[in-house]
């Protein structure tokens, strides 16, 4: 498919069939997803794929109190038979940034670029969520589609208790894909580029090329 194909087709979707993903589509998928550029090339992100019954139901179970009365949103969400989890880690970034080459270039990131907590924009959060948007793109390639959503905060600890996911890692996001179930809404119109790109100056619309 071709790139403006897929970009047009991507929408998020709530609800899907329980037809399975064949493995080899999932190959692609992930693969498609680990293949973005990271700052400084510090590959500090990852992503954890869960496709069986039993590991979709413990996260869901993990993220969520309410997935034996769910709401609208929730029983919709657990219809998906992949779920991924976009994972970053912090650590690998500061360790690289605090390289000489890399500290020299960077003295916006402060006196010590190991601590995390002075990075203005967390690099391994901006990674991660591109990964999450390639295995979105991705997905529509192969005829899937999928949802980007949250993971609670607060929620982190039971997530990584349940999955052996280590204390440093990050759960930034996590994709939940599939098959469309028939008949779902129609999404929300995307806003007209004019109104959300800016042309050399915030506020300047972004007039495209005609033809």
């Amino acid at each position: 498919m071709e790139l403006e194909e897929v970009l047009r087709r991507r929408r998020a979707v709530r609800r899907f069939t329980n037809a399975d993903v064949p493995r080899e589509v999932l190959d692609r998928v992930v693969a498609a997803g680990v293949s973005g550029p990271t700052a400084g090339g510090s590959q500090g992100r990852s992503l954890l794929v869960l496709t069986s019954a039993a590991d979709r139901d413990r996260f869901w179970r993990a993220t969520s109190d309410d997935v034996d009365a769910p709401d609208a949103w929730l029983a919709g969400m657990t219809t998906a038979p992949v779920v991924v989890v976009c994972l970053a880690e912090p650590a690998v970034y500061v360790e690289r940034y605090a390289r000489p080459d890399k500290a020299r270039a960077q003295p916006h990131l402060g006196p010590d670029p190991r601590d995390a907590s002075a990075w203005p924009v967390p690099w391994w959060d901006v990674d991660a969520g591109a990964s999450a948007l390639l295995v979105l793109l991705a997905a529509v390639d192969t005829g899937l589609v999928g949802c980007l959503i949250g993971v609670p905060p607060d929620r982190w600890p039971r997530v990584r208790g349940a999955f052996g996911i280590p204390a440093d890692q990050r759960l930034t996001a996590a994709v939940v894909l599939g098959h469309p179930a028939p008949d779902l809404p129609r999404s929300r119109r995307r806003p007209p580029v004019a109104r959300v790109v800016h042309d050399g100056a915030h506020g300047r619309p972004w007039t495209a090329t005609p033809g």
